[in-house]
């Protein structure tokens, strides 16, 4: 029978060095390679196939977070599993969103990691408990699909979480104070709500700033 056959994503050593050392022990798991940055998980994609990513959520050259939705859309049989040190919601929701079938802290055992990678290449979701926890939290309207947001658009986002006017975020940007509040009106329409306080509070909590 065909080992699971595992990348693994993460830029700290002692990290990929223990799942290293631990799957190495199971006949029926493999590591196939390791990454420790979002271009080099790229590269490996491009020539190793795999059943499932541990997924680091932060890089040092990227977010796990957007390399997540951008791994599933090119491999979509791909399973993921995200590995963090952060328990944010935001950040679980977002993983979810963008296709990972699963999410764990990095302090969880060897043993939860074993069972995560053989429950999600089974076809299953799984998450740690603290991760349960919120999820169990979480409203039928969270779990909406998140709009698709520009790089203007973000940058927009951006300058109106710190507080910024119009004709302030136009000056940063380089561009007319019209322009601003089309990317502006345009975010409130997709995000579906009618007040700007609103509009940065639903993009935090997608994880989006």
């Amino acid at each position: 029978m065909k080992p699971i056959e595992i990348i693994v994503c993460d830029d700290h050593p002692l990290i990929a060095q223990g799942l290293n050392s631990f799957i190495g022990q199971k006949d029926d798991l493999s590591i196939v390679a390791t990454a420790t940055t979002a271009q080099e998980l790229r590269e490996i994609l491009a020539t190793t196939s795999a059943d499932i990513v541990l997924l680091d959520i932060s890089l040092p050259d990227g977010s796990g977070l957007e390399l997540c939705a951008e791994i599933k859309k090119q491999y979509p049989d791909l399973k993921i599993l995200g590995l963090s040190n952060f328990n944010e919601r935001s950040i679980i929701l977002r993983m979810l969103h963008n296709g990972a079938s699963g999410y764990l802290l990095k302090s969880a055992s060897t043993a939860e990691i074993e069972k995560a990678i053989r429950n999600i290449v089974d076809g299953n979701l799984h998450f740690g408990k603290e991760a349960q926890k919120i999820l169990a939290t979480i409203t039928k309207q969270e779990l909406t699909e998140v709009p698709p947001v520009t790089k203007r658009e973000k940058e927009v986002l951006k300058y109106l979480s710190t507080g910024l006017t119009t004709p302030q975020i136009a000056e940063k940007m380089f561009v007319s104070a019209v322009t601003v509040d089309s990317h502006r009106k345009s975010l409130m329409q997709k995000f579906e709500v009618n007040k700007t306080v609103n509009l940065v509070q639903k993009a935090k909590e997608w994880g989006i700033i």
